[in-house]
C-alpha cells in the first residue's frame, strides 16, 4: 500500500470509507459515475497527444500521426449522450489544441525546459523517516504534466469540469501543495521556484451559431462558441457584408467579442504559496502518520454518520447493511 493524496484525503473525510477502499478493497455498490470515466478515458487522450506532440518535436512521427490519439466515434456513445457530446473530434481537436498553447508557452519561458507526462513520483518510508516523518508506507502521486528543469518546476494538473479553479482552490486543495513537496524533494528544486496550476477543460463540445428565421446569426452569449468558429458562421452566412461582420461597428461585433472568453481550456497558474504549502503538508502527513499507527495496533476505522455524505458514498450497503432489510 502507499499514501497519496486521494487516499489521505480520503481518510479524512471517513475511516470507514478509507477501509472499504484501500485497506478492504471492497467493492463498491454502485458503477463508476460517468465524470469518472470521462476524465480517465480524457486524461488518456491528453497523455498520449502530449507524448505524440512531443515526439513530433523531436522528429520522431509524422503530423498525420499525431490525430490517431482521438477515440473512435463508435466507443462511449453513453458518454457523449451523457454530455452533449455529437463527435469526439470535435470535442477533443480543440481540446488539444488549446492544451498544447498553455504548454508550449509555459515551456518557453523556462531554458533548457523538460517536460515529463503521467510521471510517478515516489518517497519511500525510509526517505520520509529521514525527512523526520515516521510512516510505514510510502508517498507517491502522479503528474499530468510536468515541465522542468534543474532549477525550477511547472506542475499542471488537467481538470475536466464545468467550472473553472479558484483562488479558493489553491488556498484549499491539497493535491498540488503535495505534489510541489516531492517535486522539491525529488527533483531537489528550491520552493520558491515551483509554480503549480489547473488546465479546466469542459465537458462541453464547442457548437455551431444558431441560424435565426430573418437569416442572420444569433447573438446570445449563452451560445458554447470560440471567436474562431463565430467569425466563419459569419462569413459563411453573409460573406464580406458592409454590415454584417464582426469588425468593429460591424452588426457582430458585441457577440464576437463575447465569445473571446470561451475556450475548450482554461490555465490557472501561480507560484508556491509558503504558508498554504506548510499547512496543507503538515497536516497530510499527520493524517499518514495517524492511518499507519491504527493498521499496526490494529485499531478499528470508525464509521461516520452523516445522510448529507452516506447517501452517496459507494460503500453505503456494506458500512451500513441494516439499510437493506
Amino acid at each position: 500500500m502507499s499514501h497519496s493524496n486521494s487516499s489521505l484525503n480520503c481518510f479524512a473525510n471517513c475511516m470507514k470509507a478509507y477501509e472499504h477502499r484501500y485497506v478492504n478493497h471492497t467493492e463498491p455498490d454502485k458503477p463508476p459515475s460517468p465524470h469518472l470515466l470521462f476524465g480517465t478515458m480524457a486524461h488518456e487522450v491528453l497523455y498520449k497527444a502530449g507524448t505524440l506532440r512531443d515526439a513530433v518535436d523531436d522528429g520522431v512521427i509524422t503530423n498525420d500521426d499525431y490525430w490517431q490519439v482521438i477515440p473512435s466515434e463508435v466507443i462511449g456513445a453513453e458518454l457523449k449522450a451523457e454530455f452533449g457530446i455529437t463527435s469526439w473530434y470535435k470535442y477533443f481537436v480543440p481540446v488539444i489544441k488549446e492544451t498544447a498553447k498553455y504548454e508550449n508557452e509555459l515551456k518557453s519561458k523556462m531554458k533548457d525546459a523538460v517536460v515529463e507526462r503521467e510521471i510517478k513520483l515516489q518517497l519511500t518510508a525510509e526517505e520520509m523517516k529521514q525527512l523526520g516523518h515516521h510512516v510505514s508506507q510510502p508517498l507517491v502521486g502522479i503528474i499530468d504534466c510536468l515541465i522542468h528543469n534543474d532549477n525550477e518546476a511547472i506542475i499542471l494538473d488537467y481538470k475536466f469540469s464545468s467550472s473553472r479553479k479558484t483562488q479558493d482552490d489553491f488556498d484549499m486543495n491539497s493535491q498540488l501543495p503535495l505534489y510541489a513537496f516531492m517535486v522539491h524533494m525529488i527533483y531537489d528544486i528550491p520552493l520558491h521556484n515551483i509554480q503549480y496550476g489547473y488546465i479546466d477543460i469542459p465537458k462541453k463540445e464547442f457548437g455551431k451559431p444558431t441560424l435565426l428565421s430573418n437569416g442572420t446569426l444569433s447573438r446570445a452569449k449563452d451560445q458554447h462558441l470560440s471567436q474562431e468558429m463565430f467569425e466563419q458562421a459569419v462569413l459563411a452566412v453573409h460573406g464580406e457584408d458592409e454590415k454584417y461582420n464582426c469588425k468593429k461597428g460591424g452588426h457582430y461585433y458585441d457577440a464576437w467579442c463575447n465569445f473571446a472568453h470561451n475556450k475548450a481550456a482554461y490555465l490557472s497558474i501561480q507560484y508556491l504559496d509558503a504558508e498554504v504549502y506548510a499547512g496543507v503538508l503538515g497536516d497530510l502527513l499527520d493524517a499518514a502518520v495517524l492511518i499507519d499507527t491504527m493498521r499496526e495496533n490494529n485499531m478499528p476505522f470508525v464509521k461516520k454518520y452523516d445522510s448529507y455524505s452516506c447517501k452517496n458514498c459507494e460503500y453505503l450497503k456494506s458500512c451500513k447493511p441494516w439499510l437493506e432489510v
